[in-house]
């Protein structure tokens, strides 16, 4: 076994969780300060659990092997049998088994005496793995909520309540499938390397809730909801443009696209499995979503625009202030996916003797993101983007209004001027009438806003009108106002460092002595969202999670670090 290398183990865990709570509370204290339970004015209330108990026993076992150090496989498995899967008639799946193999074969050692002196190194690798996991405890057996209640004379009644959580009886446990193969080559004594890596994975049997019709009596079931498939490249470029006895200059590339889809749903899921957020009522209406044959985040809007046969947008009309607002089509429309197109970087670093000096770039191209702040920003005006049309320098029209009344006088408003107009997009539906500057009804269904303009019916609208119209809860829709696509460069850290020679530090008694100046998050040199909106200012770290809520800072870090070694 001169050329062999082999080595692995076989090894147990065993893991036990048990979490207990307890709280004692008073409605006040007799003498105020004094926090002991006997100063309590009432009777307390004492309350207790029991929570989280869950065991999980595995077995785990690897496999290593190598060969004149050129060819390598790595062999894993494991089971696990997990508590949180067995039911109360003690069934269920609650053994399961996840095993993974890689290799990789080093081929510039098998050619060494071959390769082009220019190949510094050359590997391919490939990899499948296997991952299991369960669920928290008590999630699949469903009990009584014990509670109770208080009767005018004193005395209690105690109650029991059902879970409005349906279990599926057999369900499994989640299952991730993944494989991947990569190429990593360095070339011209290892001053320009590229690492390439493609990878595709599924995960089936997820354990998740569904709503479900309140008509069942229950309002959500817990399933195993499908299959989700991820794929994708990941690229890395290292280089050193240049190098002599005193500099160097590294330049550094990165670039990762993922795909992902929903291959399969359960068939209780209908349509589609909510996320996050909600459309139908409140002040959402966009909820992220999984749909079968789309993306994991795919976004849904009831708030679109309603459009006529021709695509138009139909308007409707309020009579007491003059305005067209964009009717809604309240109906669930796909308006687009969270995931972004690509994700980058750029660095590079500088060295001189020994001061160095390093930036680092990041960015984001694609994927669309709801910013609601920007939706009532300028529905009230308070954002930049409120500007446009407000006055002549933001594009606004001019005009001296006509207005009459109905039997002929003048209006509130005539003969006053107004700098902040313009022409809203769009068909009023069919059957509309507006009261018109003559003061008289006129029918312009199937007409334009700008037909009725030219026709002397209607005037400019108000931009603070429209805005307002377009954006607030009652009215809004989807627009390019607020539903934006993501892109942006950023300025990610900026260092400055020296190393002090060895003579100097070792007046500290040390034989190394560094310092360095870095700076995080310095800004953006593109940002493609309006009003300087953070773009990273998404909350949450849920995968589903598309929302910006409100106008987060900028958070900035500077570091001074001091380096030394004995």
């Amino acid at each position: 076994m001169k050329d062999f290398n082999l080595g692995g183990f076989i090894r147990g865990e065993y893991f036990n969780n048990y979490q207990t709570a307890y709280s004692v509370a008073t409605d006040g204290l007799i003498v105020p300060g004094q926090f002991f339970i006997g100063n309590s004015k009432r009777q307390i209330k004492a309350s207790g659990k029991i929570e989280g108990t869950k065991r999980m026993l595995s077995a785990v076992f690897a496999f290593n092997a190598s060969w004149k150090n050129q060819l390598y496989l790595d062999v894993t498995g494991r089971n696990d049998w997990s508590s949180s899967l067995v039911y109360s008639n003690k069934t269920g799946n609650y053994s399961y088994f996840y095993p993974s193999v890689s290799g990789s074969w080093l081929i510039s050692e098998t050619f060494k005496d071959k390769m082009p002196s220019w190949i510094s190194f050359a590997k391919i690798r490939g990899s499948w793995a296997q991952v299991g996991n369960d669920t928290d405890a008590y999630t699949i057996n469903s009990g009584y909520n014990v509670g109770n209640l208080q009767l005018i004379d004193g005395s209690y009644v105690y109650t029991n309540s059902f879970s409005s959580t349906a279990i599926s009886p057999n369900l499994k446990p989640e299952r991730k499938n993944a494989w991947e193969v990569g190429l990593d080559l360095r070339f011209l004594d290892n001053r320009i390397n590229l690492d390439a890596t493609y990878y595709k994975e599924n995960t089936k049997d997820q354990i998740m809730n569904i709503s479900t019709p309140s008509i069942s009596g229950v309002s959500n079931q817990l399933i195993n909801a499908g299959n989700i498939q991820n794929s994708g490249v990941e690229i890395a470029l290292n280089t050193v443009p240049f190098r002599n006895k005193d500099w160097e200059w590294n330049l550094d590339f990165t670039f990762t696209k993922n795909s992902n889809k929903i291959i399969e749903l359960h068939p209780d899921a209908a349509e589609y499995i909510g996320l996050r957020g909600s459309t139908g009522w409140g002040n959402m209406r966009i909820q992220s979503a999984a749909r079968v044959g789309g993306p994991y985040g795919v976004l849904i809007s009831d708030i679109t625009p309603k459009r006529d046969d021709n695509g138009n947008i139909i308007l409707k009309w309020s009579d007491s202030d003059r305005s067209a607002y964009a009717d809604r089509s309240l109906k669930n429309e796909v308006i687009g996916d969270m995931n972004p197109d690509f994700l980058g970087s750029v660095s590079t670093g500088l060295t001189w003797k020994n001061l160095s000096f390093r930036m680092a770039l990041d960015m984001r191209f694609g994927g669309k993101v709801a910013v609601y702040g920007n939706r009532y920003g300028t529905a009230y005006g308070w954002t930049e983007s409120s500007l446009k049309f407000r006055d002549e320098a933001h594009g606004g029209m001019t005009w001296t209004s006509q207005y009459l009344n109905a039997d002929g006088s003048h209006s509130g408003s005539y003969g006053v001027t107004y700098h902040d107009g313009m022409i809203p997009q769009g068909v009023f539906a069919s059957g509309t009438t507006v009261t018109g500057v003559d003061g008289k009804s006129h029918n312009v269904g199937g007409m334009s806003y700008q037909q009725a303009y030219e026709a002397g019916i209607l005037e400019p609208m108000h931009a603070a009108s429209y805005y307002n119209y377009a954006n607030q809860w009652s009215t809004g829709i989807v627009n390019d106002g607020w539903v934006h696509d993501l892109k942006y460069i950023a300025l990610r850290e900026i260092t400055v460092g020296y190393t002090f020679l060895e003579n100097i530090a070792g007046k500290i008694g040390a034989k190394r002595l560094g310092v360095s100046f870095s700076a995080r998050n310095l800004g953006y040199l593109y940002n493609s969202l309006p009003n300087d909106v953070n773009p990273e200012g998404v909350r949450g770290n849920l995968s589903g999670e598309f929302r910006i809520r409100s106008f987060d800072p900028y958070t900035a870090n500077y570091t001074m670090t001091i380096n030394v070694g004995f």
